[in-house]
């Protein structure tokens, strides 16, 4: 399986606090820009969204016609003929790798949550981690129903992007289930989940993706215009970020508390939804990348500047949520520090999956024993059996 290396303890450049992330962001593009809440959009005609365009007798479809978006005068209703066969089969793994929560037995985790096992940081830490995870995991299945949906004409890329969706409300109902096996009413439950509406660096994290979705929702341009496909890929790459870097480095503070012998059944929760994140971001990329492809006169140099912006933004605001949930600059075998580097050192990768310089140059990675917490085959995983994440043939990364 290939996979990047995963954390160890450089020195990083200071970082600078939410506010001033927010003041020195740089501005979105004027394309399409975020709809104030007084105005009152126009419905764009089901006409000029080919997924709502009207069924009509004799149509077939074409595969050199089918564009990832943009596609015209074909129905996206239809599955075959395929032309992106790799999204099929990107489907069809993450469908047979499919799991529940409740599959994993939650009740060393019980016992140490309710017998103080947990210093306050690491308490802080955890409660503050998984607020935000909650929200965010929430925040993704609306970017692509909203967003993202209306704008692909490709019917397996659409059934891969559905199939997501479903993933992350599993994910969802995990974090949920973690509370919930903890003894934790429903009162004690909305506590943690409701933590991030009270922190400004959870808080400006979560809107920054928000506000890309709602550029693309907002941008009264046609769908298939630049200036929707501007957005559209904007969009796109910050919710890649979100998958590759946000979801691991939240991961990394349950995975600590693991090694340290703390809540290591909500570990290997965490381990299944870290997987399915990592396919995610795979299918993003090559998305992102195809849609380039086909599109290459979106991919020019204020494009390219742009998604730097974006992936600095992205490292600033980690490094500001690695300070707010570990205020005492970190927990055993976690700093700050190892933290942000990694976000770095996966920033630096994004870059070049895009072909574009490196911004940080880690090129060893800051915590190397997170591939402890990669999903192989887990034994006492379940009960005492021996089982591979998957429920059907082997997992292809490529």
């Amino acid at each position: 399986m290939q996979h990047d290396p995963l954390f160890q303890e450089p020195t990083s450049p200071s970082v600078k606090s939410a506010s001033t992330v927010a003041a020195a962001r740089p501005a979105v593009a004027a394309t399409c820009v975020i709809t104030p809440p007084e105005r009152v959009m126009t419905p764009v005609a089901a006409a000029t969204r080919p997924t709502l365009a009207k069924i009509r007798i004799g149509k077939h479809l074409n595969a050199s016609a089918i564009k990832i978006i943009g596609g015209q005068d074909y129905d996206t209703r239809q599955p075959v003929p395929l032309k992106y066969t790799e999204v099929r089969k990107r489907f069809l793994s993450a469908r047979n790798n499919f799991w529940l929560p409740n599959d994993i037995s939650m009740g060393d985790d019980k016992v140490q949550w309710n017998t103080g096992r947990l210093t306050e940081d690491e308490m802080w830490l955890f409660k503050t981690n998984i607020s935000y995870l909650t929200a965010s995991d929430n925040l993704v299945p609306d970017n692509l129903n909203h967003a993202i949906l209306e704008n692909i004409t490709a019917n397996e890329m659409r059934q891969y992007l559905r199939w997501q969706m479903a993933e992350e409300a599993n994910h969802i109902e995990s974090y949920f289930f973690i509370l919930e096996s903890f003894g934790l009413d429903e009162k004690g439950q909305g506590q943690i989940f409701e933590l991030y509406q009270q922190i400004p660096e959870l808080i400006e994290k979560l809107n920054w993706n928000l506000q890309f979705t709602n550029n693309v929702v907002s941008c009264d341009a046609p769908i298939g215009s630049y200036e929707k496909n501007r957005a559209l890929l904007e969009d796109l790459i910050s919710y890649y970020i979100f998958e590759y870097l946000f979801f691991p480095c939240g991961f990394s503070q349950v995975f600590a508390l693991a090694r340290n012998g703390k809540l290591r059944n909500t570990a290997q929760q965490y381990q299944y939804i870290w997987r399915d994140e990592n396919l995610h971001a795979i299918n993003g990329r090559w998305l992102i990348r195809q849609i380039i492809v086909e599109n290459p006169k979106l991919w020019d140099g204020k494009m390219r500047d742009r998604v730097r912006d974006i992936i600095h933004e992205a490292v600033e605001l980690e490094a500001a949520f690695a300070r707010a949930t570990m205020p005492n600059g970190g927990i055993v075998g976690l700093s700050v520090k190892s933290y942000t580097d990694y976000a770095k050192m996966l920033a630096d990768n994004i870059c070049r999956s895009f072909d574009l310089p490196a911004m940080y140059g880690i090129s060893e990675h800051p915590m190397p024993w997170l591939n402890e917490f990669e999903v192989k085959q887990e034994v006492n995983f379940f009960e005492g059996r021996v089982r591979d994440y998957q429920i059907g043939t082997t997992l292809e990364w490529d």
